[in-house]
This record gives structure tokens, sequence and C-alpha cells, in this order.
């Protein structure tokens, strides 16, 4: 089992403060019990922030085009992710992410905008929790604590560097409970890379189904941005086949890849009548060194 990891180094912020030292054992239990014991401070609007600057990125993107095919769709997904509300330490951890990582950043940008986009079409604009978009922009925050090296490094992972990214969604999540308590972002960002059990961390139960939906559109993001591992980005069409063989193969939730499948059809029709269609060549980069992450054992940690 691989759901617990013990620090090498100190856990800390993008200002340098501590949030576990070196030596401490970061689990879904010891996140369960930081959740527990913060009481979550002041949050404002992202729409009051800096980060407000950046929202239409996704929105205009010509891969995205037919997500965000017009301007009511485009205004409607604004102004929920301008409704999230952050704390200024992680409004301060985005921007720091900005400089210092902006593929990252742009990532957390585009899954937000494709996260409400599918909820969206799922659920409805009334029922939207704009929650779940700050947990979407938040979900990879634990990649700040892996090593830029690791990150660009334009081969397949193997050894320590393996380990430095299948610990992220532990650390990200243990970060993200420490300012936010009980958030649905702590579980977005410990259980994105789930994958219906294959992918890790251990849990002792499946994410919730909005949750999910995050994961996809964090999946669907990531294949359609560039990587220092593939020689260019999946476009649309490519990820989403991509995306529908792993849900046949057990590998992706199903139920997420055809409301991803459905918004991009337009969100029109009903959704229980959806059928994936085949995959097609040529919607993919040429190189791809691109490898599924084993899991270690906790011995390794």
């Amino acid at each position: 089992m691989f759901d617990r990891i013990t620090l090498r180094r100190d856990l800390t912020d993008c200002q340098g403060h501590v949030l576990a030292p070196r030596g401490f054992v970061v689990s879904t239990g010891s996140i369960v019990e930081a959740a527990e014991s913060v009481v979550p401070g002041a949050a404002e609007p992202i729409g009051g922030t800096p980060l407000v600057e950046d929202l239409q990125q996704p929105l205009t993107d010509p891969t995205y085009r037919h997500l965000f095919r017009n301007d009511g769709i485009r205004d409607g997904v604004t102004r929920v992710v301008r409704s999230a509300r952050l704390p200024p330490v992680l409004v301060a951890e985005l921007a720091a992410m900005k400089r210092s990582d902006p593929p990252r950043y742009r990532h957390a940008l585009a899954s937000a905008a494709v996260t409400v986009r599918m909820l969206e079409v799922g659920a409805g604009r009334t029922r939207m929790p704009a929650e779940l978009a700050a947990a979407a922009l938040l979900h990879d925050i634990g990649m700040h604590h892996v090593p830029a090296r690791v990150v660009r490094h334009p081969e397949s992972l193997h050894g320590d560097d393996s380990l430095e990214v299948v610990q992220h969604p532990l650390l990200g999540a243990y970060h993200l409970a420490c300012v936010l308590g009980d958030h649905p972002a702590v579980e977005a960002a410990l259980t994105h890379h789930w994958r219906e059990g294959q992918g890790y961390p251990d849990l002792p139960s499946p994410p919730s189904p909005s949750v999910e939906v995050v994961a996809v559109a964090s999946a669907f993001a990531a294949l359609t941005h560039a990587r220092a591992y593939r020689s260019d980005a999946y476009d649309a069409r490519g990820a989403v086949d991509l995306l529908v063989a792993e849900a046949a193969s057990g590998f992706a939730e199903p139920f997420a890849v055809k409301l991803l499948v459905h918004a991009l059809r337009g969100g029109d029709g009903e959704l229980g009548s959806l059928r994936f269609a085949r995959g097609r060549p040529g919607h993919g980069p040429m190189v791809n060194h691109h490898t599924r992450i084993s899991v270690p054992v906790v011995g390794r940690a």
C-alpha cells in the first residue's frame, strides 16, 4: 500500500513557512487530523485578486473552442470562477506558481474552467458550487513540493524521481488541509491521481463524484498542454480519445469522461443517450515518453 510518506525535508509554503517538519508522516489520517484542527481564516473572491486577470486564458485558447463555444458559456464559467473564495496565503501560492512554473499555473486555470463547464452540463449552473472551482484551481498545489528538475525531466521517471512525483497528492492535500480545513480542495488534491484505484495514493474509499470530475478535467488539461516528455500536446480530440480508452480499461471514471464529451459536444440533448465515438489516429504527439509511474511501497518513503 502507498498511503503515507515520511518527509525527507521540511514541507514549506511559498513564503517559507513550515507546514510540517522533516520526519513527519503525512498520511490520509494526518490530513484528516489537520483539516479537523484548522479554523479557516478570511477569504476573498478571486474576482477581487490579481488572479482575475488570467481567467480568460483557457476560455480563449483555441484548443478549448468546443468547450467554451460562445460568450454566454464563457461568461457563465467566468462568473463561477470569479466567485470562488481563497485565503490570501493561497492567492500568494498561485501567484508564486505563475512566476516559477507558468505551465503548472496554466494547468490550474484550465482545470478550473474545464471543471466548471463539465459540472454545468451535468448539474446546471444554479447548482454549481464555487468551492469546486477553487478545488480545481488548487488541486495540483502539491507539485510546488516537487523539485523543478523532476517536473521538467524529458524522459520517463524512475527511482527517487518517480517517488517525488507520486507523493505530491499527499503533500498537496496536507498543505491545503492546514489552510482550508475541511474543503473540497483537500479531497481534490488527494485523489486526482487515484484513477479508479489504479493510481496513487491508496485510499480507504473512492472520491466523491464531483471530485472525480476535477480529476478528469485535470487529465484533459494536462494532455492538451505541452510537457517536457512529449514533442507536442494532444489536441482536444486526441485527449478525449485517450480518456475514453482509459475509462474503458478502468483507469478513468466513466461518468466523468462522459460529462467531458457531453460538454465538448455543446451540452445539448440527454446525457444518458451519449455514446463514445471510436478513436482516430493523428491527434496526438509524434514523440511521447510518458509512462504510468509505478507506485512505491511504503518502506521506500
